[in-house]
């Protein structure tokens, strides 16, 4: 992965996959793999009912509902939920196996620059390169201070420097990746290894949903035609379509379209852009007037990182006061993202951890309110659930789960009311475990433990208290 000297992590699992993607620094392999956070218990009977409308996202179906396509073509992957416990550790020993020597390779081909090379551009990548160096070594320190204890007492100050350390980390893979994309353009014959880097962490990020602030370098790698590739066509689209690029979504999903290489949520997506940019258009109208109101925020600390909302209490005002009262609440409270899913969103709050459990109450869904917001990366939403009770009568309610997205949803717009967005930390989403724990073949596999909320806690609200009104069961006394 790296060029030089490697540090050898004993015993370390570091949350931080999105540092792990560099090619070109001097700080060895990083051994990346997820927390070991506990699922919550499957015994317990639901406390919400899990019937729900076709294409619901509490179902743990897309809302755009795609189909299985081959590799490579689009986000769709084949599905490997019956494969049994050992096959899928073989599968994850050969993924591991091939990705190593990939990365052999490389650490001898990719992003090496001449020792006499002193312009000014290439400084700078010298720079970049060592302070990104220095801001993994930092944070993997601060990371084993919390490793594993996160139900004990941390030293003091132990998870504000991890959280520091993290955000100085993603700031220092910005900075490398734009240093990188702009002493390629300088001269893309001369530094054509770091126009495979480039092209090579464009591929990764796309895969791990992780293309927050790509546009600019996937521009670069599009200007020159030799480094662009189908996979580099689709993951430089959906840069675009997270950034509000849409000419960019265009020039890359069109070629692909024509040739029928786009995937089906692609190019449902890619049908739907015309209406996508307007609502884009009006989102950013919304959010410059959100800057005057005092709309409430809360963070939510995950074992991946630090995300701070802002929650539409104007636009939809039972969800906000829903979550706010389980926030204070402390219910979210190691919870886990039993559904996360690249290109698509990650889904939280379920009391049981298999997408059936609740808090015991639902309220009045608010999709249909003429003051909704739409989806896009970062948006906070509740999923409609179905109670059918005979005696209380069929009941569309929002619960306890919640969801981020990670791309625009036209299609859950007509759903599921939209109650705020990501403000700061937008980069942990991409960090988020692939999981699907409404699978219940996936559950039985020990090593699919997802990522948790730690905890959650407002930072600020409106003077006055936050109670919901029950559609269907009760509040806790």
């Amino acid at each position: 992965m790296f060029t030089s000297s490697k540090i050898l992590l004993t015993n370390i699992k570091p949350a931080l996959e999105l540092l792990a993607r560099s090619r070109n620094l001097a700080c060895g392999c990083l051994l990346v793999v997820s927390m070991t956070n506990p699922v919550w218990s499957q015994l317990v009977p639901p406390s919400s009912p899990d019937k729900l409308p076709g294409g619901s996202v509490l179902s743990g179906k897309s809302p755009l509902a795609p189909s299985p396509l081959a590799p490579g073509q689009g986000a769709a992957t084949p599905s490997n939920s019956k494969l049994s416990p050992e096959e899928r550790q073989e599968r994850l020993r050969a993924k591991q196996q091939a990705d190593a020597k990939a990365e052999e390779f490389r650490m001898t081909t990719y992003g090496i620059l001449s020792p006499s090379d002193e312009t000014p551009l290439a400084v700078a990548f010298r720079k970049a390169s060592d302070d990104f160096r220095n801001a993994i070594a930092d944070y993997t320190l601060a990371h084993v201070k919390i490793q594993h204890r996160l139900k004990d007492t941390l030293p003091e100050g132990a998870r504000e420097n991890w959280l520091e350390q993290l955000q100085r980390s993603n700031q220092a893979l910005r900075s490398y990746r734009e240093a990188a994309a702009n002493l390629f353009v300088s001269d893309p014959e001369k530094y054509s290894g770091i126009g495979l880097l480039l092209r090579e962490m464009l591929i990764t990020d796309g895969k791990s949903d992780r293309l927050d602030h790509w546009t600019v370098p996937a521009k670069v790698l599009l200007d020159t035609k030799t480094l662009v590739t189908d996979e580099v066509l689709l993951y430089a689209g959906y840069a675009g379509l997270i950034e509000g690029d849409f000419d960019l979504v265009k020039q890359t999903w069109v070629p692909l379209e024509s040739s029928q290489k786009l995937g089906q949520q692609e190019s449902i997506l890619l049908s739907r852009l015309d209406e996508i940019k307007q609502s884009w258009e009006k989102e950013l109208q919304r959010r410059q007037e959100d800057q005057s109101k005092n709309n409430p925020q809360v963070r939510v600390l995950t074992t991946k990182g630090e995300i701070v909302v802002e929650l539409f209490e104007d636009d939809a005002p039972e969800t906000v006061a829903n979550f706010m009262y389980l926030v204070e609440q402390g219910y979210y409270t190691r919870k886990p993202f039993f559904f996360v899913k690249e290109h698509l969103l990650a889904q939280t709050g379920c009391e049981k951890g298999d997408g059936k459990g609740n808090a015991g109450y639902g309220v009045k869904p608010e999709a249909e309110l003429a003051s909704r917001r739409s989806h896009f990366r970062g948006a906070l939403a509740m999923p409609v659930g179905v109670n059918t009770d005979p005696a209380q009568g069929t009941t569309n309610f929002a619960g306890s789960q919640f969801y981020f997205t990670f791309v625009p949803l036209p299609l859950a717009d007509e759903r599921n009311a939209v109650f705020g967005r990501v403000i700061s930390g937008i980069e942990v989403l991409g960090l988020l475990k692939i999981v699907d724990l409404t699978d219940e073949e996936a559950r039985k596999d020990p090593s699919l433990r997802p990522d948790t909320i730690i905890k959650t806690e407002v930072i600020r609200k409106r003077d006055h208290d936050y109670r919901p009104t029950p559609v269907i069961g009760r509040l806790p006394r």
